[in-house]
Formats: C-alpha cells, structure tokens, sequence
C-alpha cells in the first residue's frame, strides 16, 4: 500500500491537491478548500515534498532582482539595432503573447549561424585556453566541518564534455539544410515576429550592458535556436556579470538542450557566482544526463554555498546515478547545511543503493533537523534493507519528531521485518501521535504477526483517534495476508 492510498480519495486527491498547492500556498482558497489540501497534506508525503519544492522555486525566483521592464528610454536602442528601425513598441518581460517553434521544427533545429566560423560553438573546445576548470584531475576537496578529505577524479568527466560538444556541432550540421527550408517558410508567415526577434539578437551585443540585460531576461520567451547560440554566446563571453546571469537563467526557462555546453562552461569557469547558481539551476531545468559532469564538479569544488545546493538540486532532477558519487560526498561533508539537505532529497530522487551508506552516516551524524528529515524520507524512498538498523536508531532516539515520523515512513515503505520492533516500541512510547500514527502504518505494511499484540494495545489506549483508526487498519493487514 503507498502513500497516496492512506488518503480516502486516492489518487483522485493527489491530483486536486497538486493543482492547489500555489494558490494554498498564497492564502488564495476559501475556508473549505483550504481545510481539504491541509488534512490531505498530513497523510501524503508525496504532496507535501511537491508543497517543499514549490516553496524552494518561489524562494529562488524571489531572490531575483526586480529590474524594471524597458521604459522608453532603453527602447530606441533596440530600435535602432533593428534592420529598418519600425519597430513601435517596447516587448519587456511581461508580454502576454510569445512566439513558440513548432515542436516538429524543435526536433529538426540546426542553424546555419552555428555552424559558420563566427557561429557560438563551431571547433569550440569548452575546455581550452589558460585557464584552469574549477575540476581537475584528483582534486581534494576538505569539509569545514570535520576535516575529512575526499578525492574525487573527475578527469574522464571533463573530457566527455569537451567530446560532447565536438559530437553535437556534427549533429547540427546534419540537421542544418532542413532546418533553413523551414525556418525560412516561417519566416514568411511570421514578419513582424521574425523582425523583432532580430532587433532583441542584435540588441544582446548593445554597448549599454542594461539593454544587454533586459534583453537577456527577455529571450527566455522565445524557444528559437537562435536565442540559444545568442544566449550561449553572451553566457561565456559578455563582461558583464548580470548579463551572464540572465542569459544562464534564459537558458533555463528554454529547456533546449543545445545550451548544455554553455551551461557546463560557466559553472565550471565562471567568476560570477550568481551565474554558476542559476547555470546549476538551467542544467536542472533541462533534466539531460550531459549536465552531470559540470553539475558533480561544482557541487564538490564550488566555493559558493548557493552555487552547491543548486547543483545538488539540479543532480535530483536529472535523476542519473552518475549523480551519486559527488552528492553522497556533499551529504557527508559539505560545510552548508541546505546543501547537505538538497543531498540528500537528491540521493532520494534517483534511488540509487549506493547513496544508503552516506544517507544513514546522516541520520547518526548530522546536526541539521531539516538534513536528517530529509535523510530518512530519501532512505524510504530507495527502499534498501540495509537502511533498516540507522532508521530504527533514529526513531528511538531521534530528538526531531519530523525525523522520526519519516523515519517509521520509510521503514514501512522497506517492509522488513527486523523493523517491527522498533516500530511497536515507537507506537506505544513516542510522545508525538504523528509518528505513532506512521508506525501503526508502517506495521500494517510490513503484515508481520509480532506485531498483533502492540496494534492492539495502541487501540485500546491511544489517545488519539488517528492513532487508533491506523491500528485498526493495520490488524486488518495482518488478518488478511
């Protein structure tokens, strides 16, 4: 039985409840839906995780800065960039109406400025010149926290991207001749949208770096291979630090793969941290394995604490065991504790047994409440018996109720019968009815009949209803299985 059958409405709930969760979150319902989305939230664990996620995206977003939309005075310089200079009226970041490619074409996108030599990505090595990738070879990374030191060889890493980026160049010129046959039929039916998007490419290169930036934000509208190569270009060569910023984000809201080198490329070299975080943030956006190498680099070897978690998020979203290594070092050692927290949701998201040992190292060790929270929920979620004994400690011991309510969660989603002790010893004596009401749970999931007799007592004496319902619940499991 999961999680989402613990709640009378099934599924059914799970979805009405998802598609409440940002107006529940600004106080937008009335009393009654209100009420329905917080009694759903106290018995699904699944919701609640999308409720956090949604209040961590709100959070990220809202620490953007707040620049204006283009008044006049920074529109007639893109005017003038434009081919005939007719365009009349300013497209900021609040228009209602954007151009967005055809999927077809998206999927036979190529483009003829790519492949010149002046084009963004044409024999570009991501990895050559002077300076030195933030990963080498053997790097040692030393935890503030407790000194250990962790070599990590991201040497063959490196040299996939680079080789990555050699192979994706080939696949642009083998898409090239059909993209321009359509792109130019586009064109034809769509003038005006073709002539403003020109004016906004030619004012990414503007001598004014707040037109640069504005124009930067702006582009994320537009899902054209263009934008990519202008966003790429501006990503790794503009001097100004906002406009790197906004074109990493740009690139994000896109989603198109081809921006991946790019992405890579600030991450790993980027002086500006901002632009590292929200390059962190764009490789999660597109969710592509080629992201990894740079996502893994920078989660052990940032110095920014920003720049760590975001990459740790991103590595969660992508979903690639590859991930692990680099975030079961972080959930180990990392010396901010967010960062060993989103670690640790992201060890969850794959659901890789290799992340087990750095996760239970996590419930003993970890000083954080939120880390070791979100240690046990990732334990549940990978579902490994060798995860049995750290959880059973921790929901006898631990001081954090949310701790040990997740804790007998994941214990019942493992479903071994060496938990069946610790959870009687939990239904019976913890001082939350929470996590009693999660251990009649988990115990109905595990079906084993040692548990019969603690069911039992906790229906006679809980003080709680819930408590009581779920033993109820549970004895029934073990009559019937």
């Amino acid at each position: 039985m999961s999680e989402h059958e613990l709640n009378k409405g099934g599924a059914d709930d799970c979805q009405i409840v998802e598609e409440l969760l940002s107006p529940f979150m600004d106080e937008e319902l009335n009393a009654t839906a209100d009420a329905f989305v917080r009694h759903h939230l106290d018995s699904c664990g699944r919701c609640m995780k999308k409720l956090d996620e949604l209040k961590a995206t709100v959070e990220a977003i809202n620490e953007l800065p707040r620049e204006a939309t283009p008044e006049n005075d920074l529109w007639p310089g893109i005017v003038a960039a434009s081919p005939d200079g007719s365009l009349g009226a300013p497209v900021g970041v609040g228009r209602n109406k954007r151009w967005r490619m055809p999927k077809p074409m998206l999927l036979a996108a190529g483009l003829a400025a790519l492949l010149a030599p002046a084009g963004v990505f044409a024999g570009m090595s991501l990895l050559s010149g002077d300076e030195e990738p933030l990963a080498s070879s053997g790097h040692n990374w030393v935890s503030d926290d407790t000194g250990a030191e962790i070599t990590i060889d991201l040497s063959e890493s490196l040299e996939g991207i680079e080789e990555w980026a050699e192979a994706f160049a080939e696949e642009w010129e083998a898409v090239a001749e059909q993209w321009e046959d359509e792109w130019a039929d586009w064109e034809s039916d769509n003038e005006y949208e073709g002539a403003e998007l020109t004016a906004l490419l030619s004012a990414l290169q503007d001598e004014d770096p707040q037109i640069r930036r504005t124009v930067a934000r702006t582009l994320g509208d537009y899902e054209d291979p263009r934008v990519v190569a202008a966003l790429s270009r501006a990503l790794m060569e503009d001097s100004d630090n906002e406009v790197r910023r906004w074109a990493a984000w740009s690139l994000g809201e896109i989603e198109d793969p081809r921006g991946i080198p790019a992405l890579s490329h600030c991450l790993m070299r980027d002086s500006y941290g901002e632009a590292r975080r929200w390059a962190a943030w764009s490789l999660g956006e597109i969710e592509d394995p080629r992201g990894i190498e740079a996502l893994s680099a920078a989660l052990v070897n940032d110095p920014v604490n920003e720049v760590r978690r975001w990459a740790a998020w991103a590595l969660g979203e992508i979903e690639d065991p590859r991930g692990v290594p680099a975030l079961a070092a972080a959930a180990r050692n990392d010396s901010h504790s967010e960062t060993r927290r989103w670690a640790a949701w992201a060890l969850g998201e794959i659901e890789s047994p290799e992340g087990v040992d750095a996760l239970g190292e996590m419930l003993r060790e970890e000083q954080s409440n939120e880390a070791r929270r979100w240690a046990a929920w990732a334990l549940g979620e990978i579902e490994s018996p060798e995860a049995v004994d750290a959880l059973v400690v921790t929901l006898r011991r631990d001081s954090y109720q949310q701790a040990r309510r997740w804790a007998a969660w994941a214990l019942g989603e493992i479903e071994s019968p060496r938990a069946v002790e610790g959870l009687c010893h939990a239904l019976l004596n913890d001082s939350s009815a929470e996590v009693r009401r999660w251990s009649a749970w988990a115990l109905g999931e595990i079906e084993h009949p040692s548990a019969a007799e603690a069911l039992s007592e906790a229906l006679q004496n809980d003080e709680s209803p819930e408590v009581r319902r779920w033993a109820v619940w549970a004895l029934g499991e073990l009559e019937n299985r």
